[in-house]
This record gives structure tokens, C-alpha cells and sequence, in this order.
């Protein structure tokens, strides 16, 4: 589906992270998610779905397209655009991500996606806002991965230089003047810099993020068009920080069959032309 904004209005943004549904058939804490999921997206006027991975726990789920047409079902009732990426527990089975987004097509509402790009498995797009049939505002989506393992180090995957070229050339057109954003799974090196800024939220553990820099948050310095970025993966932080004037910030956890204190929820982002505002919403 085409994203459309009327002019000088908030183009509303949901974004929900770290689903982690089990085995179907689903389990009470499941279905506990999946209410909470629907009644936020009922009791809200929202324009895009943005899930940021962790839909599901891939290692032990033998039949993923049975547990996501669940949650689909909840999404396409809400008659709202969706768009995914996905996490590093997605693919810990025997499915890879280009499996999992073959099953997209049961999304009623898919978002139209520009500039779709894959390597290694990852698929790395960004959806358009239109306003006026101008473009008012780009919404920058990366498959952040899943994990690093070398004879020196293991951990959680990095950025590949590749998907900083990727950007480079979808942002060509977008500058100072613009108001982007960027979703991924995994928080990019750059969220330990900005451990000392936090503006709001709370940070109940450490930061989980490669053990590398990619690159990426040297790009968006230079290009200055995206004003913010949201993650998802670790479950105990929802707050929100700032580097050389770039939010690096958390979504919510969402799912109840997984770890982590916080009170499960979303986060809501109003996007203008100009700014943006951000809240999170508990179910």
C-alpha cells in the first residue's frame, strides 16, 4: 500500500518489537501479546505497522507460517499499512528470512517497499510518505542480522558494508532539510556513545549491539537527513538517547513469552515534516 499524508499532518507510526511468539498452537502468554497488540492498534489511529524483529523464536519453532498467520490476523484486522523487518531470533531454526518473507504475503495491508536491496539474506528498503504526491518523508528499513563468529570473536551481526553503500545511494536526493527516520532489529555500536545523553525511558541492561561499527552512523552524520533511529533486541531498555544531535532510541517490548521487567507496550512516533514526537504506549 502507498503511504499518504495530508498536509501539515502527523503521519502516525507503530512500531512493535520483540513479538517472540513460540509454538503453535500458541501458548496463554502468546495470546496475551496478541491481545495487547490488538488492542492498541484498536484504541489508535495509526498509518504504518512497523514490526522490528523478533517476531518469533525460530529455534524452537517448527512451523513459523502457522504462529505468524496469527499474528498477521491481528494486523490485517486493523486495516493499517504493515511493514517488517526482522531479528536474530527469527531465523535460530531452519527458516531462513527469505522464508519468512515469503509468508508476508498474507499480509492484507502490505507497505510498498522502494529500494529493496538483499544481501546475505537481508532485505534492506524504505518506505516512502507522500504528501501531495511528493515525498515528504523516507522511512529507512535495515535488516540488521543475526549473529558474528570469527576465531577472534562471537556476537551480534554488524551492519555489511554493503548496506551503508545502500543508503548512500537511496539518500543521494535527501538532506538536512528532510525528516527520516531509520528502523532496525539489533541498535547499531554508536548506542554505547550515546549511553551519557539519554533524554527519556528507562535502561534496564546493557547494550547488545556487534561488537563493530559499521559505518552507517558516520553516513547518516554526513547526509543529516535522518533525525532518528529505533531498535528493538534488548528488552529491558525503552528509553530514548542522543549523538551529535541523532536520537539512537528503543522501541517497547512487546511479547510476554520472553524475558524483561518493562511493562509490555509499543511505541507510538508522529512523523512530520519537520519533527517528530514519540511516546510509549503500554497495553
Amino acid at each position: 500500500m502507498k503511504l499518504t499524508v495530508p498536509a501539515d499532518a502527523a503521519f502516525k507510526i507503530c512500531q512493535i518489537t520483540d513479538i517472540h511468539l513460540g509454538t503453535f498452537p500458541l501458548k496463554e502468554e502468546d495470546e496475551r501479546t496478541l491481545a495487547g497488540i490488538e488492542q492498541v492498534l484498536t484504541a489508535n489511529d495509526f498509518d504504518l505497522i512497523m514490526v522490528t524483529g523478533d517476531l518469533i523464536w525460530g529455534k524452537i519453532n517448527e512451523s513459523p507460517q502457522e504462529s505468524l498467520a496469527e499474528l498477521f490476523k491481528v494486523l490485517n484486522r486493523s486495516g493499517v499499512p504493515v511493514a517488517l523487518t526482522y531479528g536474530n531470533h527469527d531465523t535460530e531454526g531452519n527458516f531462513s528470512r527469505a522464508d519468512l518473507r515469503n509468508y508476508e504475503n498474507m499480509l492484507a495491508n502490505p507497505a510498498t517497499k522502494e529500494n529493496a536491496f538483499v544481501i546475505n539474506d537481508r532485505e534492506n528498503y524504505t518506505l516512502d510518505v507522500y504528501q501531495d504526491d511528493q515525498v515528504r518523508n523516507r522511512i529507512f528499513v535495515w535488516d540488521s542480522g543475526d549473529y558474528f563468529n570469527s576465531a577472534v570473536k562471537e556476537g551480534y551481526a554488524t551492519l555489511e558494508p554493503a548496506q551503508v553503500e545502500w543508503f548512500n545511494d537511496c539518500a543521494i536526493e535527501r538532506d538536512a532539510n528532510a525528516t527520516d527516520l531509520a528502523f532496525m532489529h539489533i541498535p547499531l555500536f554508536e548506542y554505547y556513545l550515546a549511553e551519557t545523553n539519554i533524554l527519556e525511558g528507562i535502561k534496564g541492561e546493557k547494550i547488545c549491539s556487534g561488537w563493530y561499527s559499521s559505518g552507517l552512523f558516520y553516513a547518516l552524520m554526513k547526509q543529516q537527513n535522518i533525525k532518528a533511529m529505533f531498535v528493538g533486541h534488548d528488552h529491558e531498555n525503552n528509553y530514548r538517547s542522543t549523538l551529535d544531535g541523532i536520537e539512537l532510541s528503543y522501541g517497547n517490548v512487546a511479547g510476554y513469552n520472553t524475558y524483561g521487567e518493562l511493562d509490555r507496550g509499543i511505541r507510538k512516533i508522529e512523523l512530520y515534516a519537520d519533527h517528530y514526537e514519540t511516546q510509549i504506549i503500554n497495553f
